[in-house]
């Protein structure tokens, strides 16, 4: 991307997939989209990533694609599994840090990120965190699962018992349920837990569906942090606070 001073500088332009869809499906779902596009580009936090603007183009598909700065470092998936064995505590904690403040910052503009989730944050070359996906989520979410039903394919271990319980009510029952901001902690303590102890919520389970089960039965997400020295130095009292106040539904509410 050629910058206004003339100079040039890596970008990356997200395109999103609406496969087989008439205009007059799609219509809703633009008008969606350019209202959530104004909201994002107006935002501005230091664990936020900016949005430069939206291209259009063939190749891109039918709606617009989304054109936001190159973060280096990748995802903090992939960070994590790089770099776990050197992240010493202080660093833990200042990822767990900028994630809070990024969604802090969400939550007090009255956004919900609704698929927080470690691919959906994003590292520069300094080291500092950026949350993305954000408006995207809730575009999907209002469009329903006719249209983008691939969108969130494995992110169901960061997903709330609540939101697979919506996911499963009977058509004629069931309201269609957006995320909220409660949905998002008990997504942040999923990712923070991941940090902490440098495994996936649910790593010991290998079935999908035996994943959803866990998750609806109130099983912790992460087995024997007790164990993990970084455990032993932040005090239970930290632990329980993010497993009791991010995981337990009744504290969420």
């Amino acid at each position: 991307m050629t910058t206004p001073s003339g100079t040039w500088r890596l970008v990356a332009v997200k395109a999103i997939r609406a496969p087989s869809q008439t205009d007059a499906n799609l219509s809703p779902i633009v008008k969606k989209f350019r209202r959530e596009v104004h909201v994002w580009i107006q935002l501005e936090h230091d664990h936020i990533l900016p949005l430069e603007g939206v291209t259009i183009a063939e190749e891109f598909g039918p709606l617009p694609a989304l054109v936001s700065p190159w973060m280096e470092e990748g995802s903090l998936d992939d960070y994590l599994k790089r770099e776990f064995s050197r992240l010493s505590d202080a660093r833990k904690r200042e990822l767990i840090w900028q994630i809070t403040a990024g969604i802090s910052y969400l939550h007090g503009k009255g956004i919900v990120h609704g698929d927080l989730t470690p691919s959906k944050v994003l590292i520069d070359r300094s080291g500092c965190l950026r949350l993305t996906g954000f408006s995207l989520s809730m575009i999907l979410a209002e469009a329903g699962d006719a249209i983008f039903s691939d969108c969130h394919s494995g992110n169901t271990l960061w997903t709330p018992p609540e939101a697979l319980r919506a996911g499963n009510e009977d058509e004629d029952e069931a309201t269609h349920k957006m995320p909220t901001k409660a949905w998002d902690v008990y997504s942040y303590g999923c990712v923070a837990l991941q940090i902490f102890s440098g495994n996936r919520p649910y790593a010991w389970v290998t079935s999908p569906f035996n994943v959803m089960n866990a998750i609806q039965s109130g099983c912790v997400p992460v087995k024997g942090i007790q164990s993990h020295a970084v455990y032993r130095r932040f005090s239970h009292a930290v632990y329980n606070s993010l497993v009791m106040g991010c995981i337990n539904s009744s504290h969420r509410a």
